[in-house]
């Protein structure tokens, strides 16, 4: 009995006879903070005009997921941990109405995250700007989260929305800051690459977007470049072979292994030849022909990968068949083709990769009118034809999008947004430019951009940038007029065209740090300009961050004070003026018997 009550008395608070004391069990909370006020109610919502740098208020956040991962690298299991935050971002109104705005930076708890002014934006990093004018339009994160009926267009006011804005790192959401400049001018800024021999043939180029690499390919060599530095690493000299014509050049990241198909005259027996991506080896020549017919397109191919394998779907022209190239890291084989005008299309103009998974790939065809859904096994076998959508006019190109949905251009200068799942069109939009047919087009195949919100497109001196949530188009002027085939990242705001000599170049779009402003144009656009007018006023000004609880022509009186500007009225307008002497001023203030001196 007594060692029982020994134990007992043992175990009260924990104490155990004879041992050493022990916690408690208590839940571990959550690193992140996922919640946060969001409500601008009540808060002084600044005017700014000109130039400005401000913190942004949270106006919208949306539930915060914290997803922890595992993957094996070599023999060590990696674990990752992200939170990824929407939200949408307050910073100001704009003084004029119906004025445009540029985000010139953006940071996040001090840290520089985007720079129009060098072409620079954080790896992942994706949002959408609006600066309030009246043909704004509902974000598309925010309809995706709450539903169209649900979400207002937010006119009249700069805002920006971040989509999966990872804050893991942070361990709350973060403050952010914007640099904002009004009618911001944009210009193009074009690199071109230091190097040290060759050209590329036409069209023959690969950017690897993630590792910051472009191949080019001139029928005899290999180039390696750098994005970054804009400088040529170094050449693969290729062996002589039999062949004449080359195509659908393409890089497997998981395997490092260069792939195209050659052909002896150009029209049939193409063979596909696997390289390596380091050391431009020769490793593998296919000993039976990809295509018994037909020609193959420089962008007639898409290169998806898996584990340990890669797949090349593309199509030909000339007989419009399609087919399916398997690589491993020391073979390529010719898997799938098809029989000459397949399921009785008569013109194949683009195929784009879809949906990867373990075992098979989806690809997207424009077939005449039709946007065809076609499912290849990872070792090359066709799986399953269907058709998504039909459309009135034939189909030029198309982009698979992050959340599944396919967004198609027409031969009728049109893009329509199609659902993944249903194949309902959500939009059509007419667009400013017009995608050429296969064979002509500089647009670069799809696989080959990392398109994160838009489609870059530029002709006649003008680059479009086409938004695939909404189908809307912006436009910048003063680009090359002179068009190379092209690629763009938007990740990373930058583009790879080449030269009229055949040299890569890269493209980006530099927003300046905004001239500097008449101090008048201020004070006519806070007064409205029928009711102002400025006499001896040469003041120049960044911008203005005005405080809208105050009244305008106390704004005014504060503005003007530090400029010794004399503010008074006159026939029913407000002049501001700077006298030249005493004497000057006071001529002028006995004229004025009319008004009433509001400053001196």
């Amino acid at each position: 009995m007594s060692g029982l009550a020994d134990l007992r008395k043992g175990t009260v608070g924990h104490w155990v006879q004879g041992g050493t004391q022990t916690a408690p069990i208590v839940p571990e909370a959550s690193p992140i903070q996922t919640t946060l006020p969001t409500s601008a109610y009540g808060q002084t919502i600044p005017v700014v005009w000109g130039k400005c740098r401000l913190p942004a208020s949270y106006i919208w956040v949306p539930p915060i997921a914290t997803v922890t991962s595992t993957h094996t690298e070599w023999w060590d299991t990696i674990t990752t941990t992200t939170s990824e935050m929407s939200c949408r971002l307050r910073f100001a109104r704009p003084l004029v109405s119906e004025s445009s705005w540029t985000l010139r930076k953006l940071y996040s708890n001090g840290t520089l995250i985007y720079d129009a002014s060098q072409g620079y934006r954080a790896k992942g990093l994706k949002f959408r700007t609006y600066d309030g004018r009246s043909t704004q339009g509902r974000d598309p994160t925010m309809v995706s989260e709450e539903g169209e009926s649900n979400v207002s267009a937010h006119r009249g006011y700069l805002d920006i929305v971040l989509t999966d804005f990872d804050i893991q790192g942070f361990g709350a959401p973060p403050v952010f800051e914007a640099e904002w400049i009004q009618d911001g001018a944009t210009t193009h800024d074009y690199d071109t690459f230091q190097t040290y021999s060759g050209e590329i043939a036409f069209g023959q180029m690969i950017p690897v977007w993630d590792q910051g690499k472009l191949y080019g390919f001139d029928n005899a060599d290999v180039y390696l470049y750098s994005i970054y530095a804009t400088k040529q690493y170094f050449s693969f000299d290729l062996p002589g072979d039999a062949f004449t014509t080359y195509s659908c050049f393409r890089y497997s990241r998981v395997l490092d292994r260069l792939v195209y198909l050659a052909s002896f005259g150009g029209v049939n027996n193409w063979k596909p030849v696997l390289i390596d991506g380091s050391t431009g080896t020769v490793i593998e020549t296919s000993s039976a022909s990809a295509i018994a017919s037909g020609v193959i397109p420089e962008q007639g191919g898409s290169l998806v990968d898996f584990n340990t394998s890669a797949l090349v779907v593309g199509f030909t022209t000339s007989s419009d068949q399609i087919f399916s190239v398997m690589l491993t890291v020391d073979d390529i084989t010719p898997v799938y083709q098809s029989g000459t005008g397949w399921e009785g299309y008569s013109s194949i103009q683009c195929v784009t990769p879809g949906a990867v998974r373990g075992s098979d790939a989806d690809f997207y065809f424009c077939a005449d009118s039709d946007l065809v859904k076609v499912t290849f096994a990872s070792q090359g076998q066709l799986l399953a034809t269907s058709v998504l959508a039909s459309f009135s006019d034939d189909l030029r190109y198309a982009i698979y999008d992050d959340d599944g949905d396919i967004v198609v251009w027409t031969d009728a200068g049109t893009v329509s947004r199609v659902d993944g799942s249903t194949g309902a069109v959500e939009y059509t939009k007419t667009v400013p430019y017009q995608v050429e047919t296969i064979g002509l087009r500089d647009l670069g195949a799809p696989d080959l951009q990392r398109l994160t919100d838009e489609l870059y497109f530029t002709t006649g001196g003008t680059s479009y940038f086409t938004d695939l949530k909404t189908g809307l188009t912006r436009s910048v002027a003063g680009a090359d007029a002179t068009v190379q085939p092209f690629f763009w990242d938007g990740q990373t705001d930058t583009g790879i065209t080449k030269t009229v000599l055949s040299q890569p170049r890269r493209i980006r779009l530099i927003t300046g740090d905004g001239d500097l402003r008449q101090l008048s144009d201020f004070l006519e656009d806070l007064m409205a300009p029928s009711e102002v007018e400025t006499i001896n006023i040469d003041d120049v000004i960044d911008g203005a961050v005005i405080d809208i609880t105050a009244g305008a022509r106390d704004i005014a009186r504060a503005t003007c004070e530090p400029y010794s500007i004399a503010i008074f009225e006159r026939a029913g307008k407000v002049i501001f003026k700077r006298a030249l002497t005493d004497a000057s001023f006071a001529v002028d203030q006995s004229v004025s018997s009319t008004g009433d001196i509001l400053d001196q």
